[in-house]
């Protein structure tokens, strides 16, 4: 829904400076022009516009009503043709006796003034709700928020100078330019934001893929091997190389799997209690997940699928590393944040403790590394009353 809302607040700035602004010097006329009625009621959509786009809910529209954009659009249009039809049978022509290139102070028709004035606030208004998405990481709301800003200025600065020579070049259009540029920007950031998601979708497809492939092929082979050597356990006995070698490789497929599984799972609280699930069967550790994520912006409150495998490849080497180094028998994981604070998970256990030696291993290192990926910070030490406590804290 803010998507399609800005593209109408785009489209109608683009068509609104087109006919009002860039037509009128293209064809090279020099007379000072007031607004008209059209003018001014574009002026007044595309500020409506905006706020809508701003303040919408981030609600996805699946299947979108083509006959509520026709009807909306063809509203739109209604409401410029009656103004522009009002001003002429009232007789109020405002930009009349204008025909001197000059500047007025002041705009002398009152409803000129009033119409400005709301478009202008109307734009304040919205450039503080896209500034308020801003203050928590969207870089696209940022740009939007100065494109706000500007064309609001150059509203106000119409209301000091109403009329000029179409040909004259004012701070108004300087404004104006600015805004387009940061709009542009805008928009190539939400097309590159499109392309990483479409890239991410396609690799996670390629690994929901590849972990359909290995359940019903590898898996079902080692499992078979498993099933067939516990058969022969008297002769080989549990401990021969060719069970220890089937059980590994049955465990090690399962939980490739498993992560495969959790890339593709629909949030990451979904993703963490899988390979919970997984690793609870693999080593007998009782392990509770909670994930209390507040509400961020545009309705969502989860990672995203990059962010999302850092977290989950390092809960499962705290976890797996409790399990067979700290004989853990209970593993509690805790992931909390939201859009605007830090993103932080804990990891405690009723183990041994941590070690030198595990602090300075490769599993410990391997998680500090995609800690630094995520741009947050991993610490691991003992716990006061024993066991591990692992905190991963990402700004």
């Amino acid at each position: 829904m803010p998507d399609l809302l800005l593209l109408c607040a785009l489209a109608s700035v683009a068509l609104t400076d087109f006919v009002y602004c860039a037509a009128p010097a293209l064809v090279g006329g020099t007379n000072a022009e007031s607004g008209g009625g059209a003018k001014l009621a574009c002026e007044l959509i595309v500020s409506v516009a905006f706020a809508a786009a701003a303040f919408a809910p981030g609600k996805l529209i699946r299947y979108p009503n083509r006959r509520l954009i026709g009807v909306t659009t063809l509203v739109g249009a209604t409401i410029i043709v009656l103004a522009e039809l009002l001003e002429k049978a009232t007789g109020s022509h405002w930009s009349a006796g204008l025909q001197q290139i000059g500047i007025r102070g002041a705009v002398d028709h009152p409803v000129e003034l009033a119409v400005n004035g709301v478009a202008a606030t109307v734009l304040l208004v919205s450039a503080l709700a896209f500034l308020r998405r801003a203050q928590r990481g969207d870089t696209q709301s940022a740009l939007l928020a100065g494109a706000s800003f500007l064309l609001a200025g150059a509203r106000l600065q119409y209301l000091a100078v109403p009329a000029v020579a179409t040909n004259w070049i004012t701070p108004r259009e300087g404004l104006r330019l600015a805004a387009y540029a940061m709009l542009l920007g805008s928009a190539y950031w939400e097309y590159a934001r499109a392309r990483r998601a479409e890239a991410l979708a396609a690799i996670s497809s390629e690994r929901d893929r590849i972990a359909r492939d290995l359940h019903d092929g590898l898996a079902q082979d080692l499992a078979c091997i498993a099933a067939q050597g516990q058969r022969l356990g008297t002769e080989l006995k549990p401990d021969h190389p060719l069970m220890v070698a089937a059980r590994n490789a049955l465990a090690t497929s399962r939980g490739v799997i498993a992560d495969l599984s959790a890339s593709t799972a629909p949030t990451t609280e979904a993703a963490l209690r899988l390979v919970a699930n997984d690793l609870h069967h693999r080593h007998g550790v009782e392990i509770e997940v909670r994930v209390e994520m507040t509400t961020a912006l545009e309705g969502s409150n989860d990672l995203n699928l990059v962010d999302r495998e850092h977290i989950v490849r390092i809960a499962r080497e705290a976890i797996v590393n409790a399990a067979l180094h700290g004989r853990a028998r209970r593993v509690d994981v805790v992931l909390s944040g939201s859009g605007g604070e830090d993103l932080v998970m804990r990891i405690t256990d009723d183990g041994w403790g941590i070690t030198d030696a595990h602090g300075s291993g490769m599993g410990l290192r391997t998680m500090r590394a995609r800690a630094a990926a995520l741009g947050g910070q991993l610490n691991a030490h003992s716990g006061p009353a024993g066991g591990t406590q692992l905190e991963l804290t990402v700004p």
